[in-house]
């Protein structure tokens, strides 16, 4: 059997390649964004929200603007600072789709141009039954910048997900709350958070 060796040339080539791959995602990422900031202002009512290779338009239902409205309040019942409780607000990934979460709490201090380092929890509210965005795509997302805890409340299901431990692409914990338990969120800082989930609204 004869073993065959990748020559320097092979090897640059591929390396080449790899880097135009790479620069053409970022391309792509960008022009995605651009667009997106764009139709932001002429589409009022609607969340806008780069998914996968698609540009995703979901209606805001008065359920989410509830549900977004009682965890601020009960977060703000804390003693977090209103400056740091903050509704669909981006923040930037190096080299991903920036995101708004429904609901994050930032690091004391954190001043925009905001980026991942500043959330110590983002939070979504699922707007479809079948939801790929904040279940997978996000938490990938989340996970692999290393933000400290996930919250996923789904008005189909009439649950929540807690979601903490970063490690690589997943989270390592994940707690379930049903509407009508109290969610104790324990952030990075040191605060001490319960959102309480009984007046939550389902959604059919």
């Amino acid at each position: 059997m004869t073993a065959q060796m990748e020559s320097p040339h092979d090897a640059r080539i591929e390396s080449s390649r790899d880097t135009r791959t790479e620069s053409l995602r970022h391309a792509r990422i960008e022009s995605m964004h651009h667009a997106i900031e764009r139709v932001t202002p002429l589409l009022k009512g609607f969340k806008i929200e780069a998914v996968g290779d698609r540009i995703v338009m979901t209606p805001q239902s008065s359920v989410q603007s509830l549900t977004i409205f009682e965890v601020r309040d009960a977060t703000l019942q804390s003693g977090i600072g209103k400056e740091r409780v903050l509704s669909d607000v981006e923040f930037t990934f190096p080299g991903e789709p920036k995101r708004c979460p429904d609901v994050s709490i930032t690091e004391e201090g954190a001043t925009e141009p905001f980026s991942h380092e500043d959330l110590l929890i983002a939070v979504e509210i699922v707007s479809s039954r079948h939801d790929r965005n904040d279940y997978a795509i996000k938490t990938r997302q989340y996970a692999h910048f290393g933000v400290p805890a996930y919250l996923i409340i789904d008005p189909f299901r009439g649950e929540c997900d807690l979601l903490t431990n970063p490690r690589d692409d997943a989270y390592a914990s994940r707690q379930t709350y049903k509407y009508g338990d109290t969610i104790p969120l324990s952030l990075q800082d040191g605060s001490e958070i319960e959102i309480p989930t009984a007046s939550f609204k389902h959604r059919s």
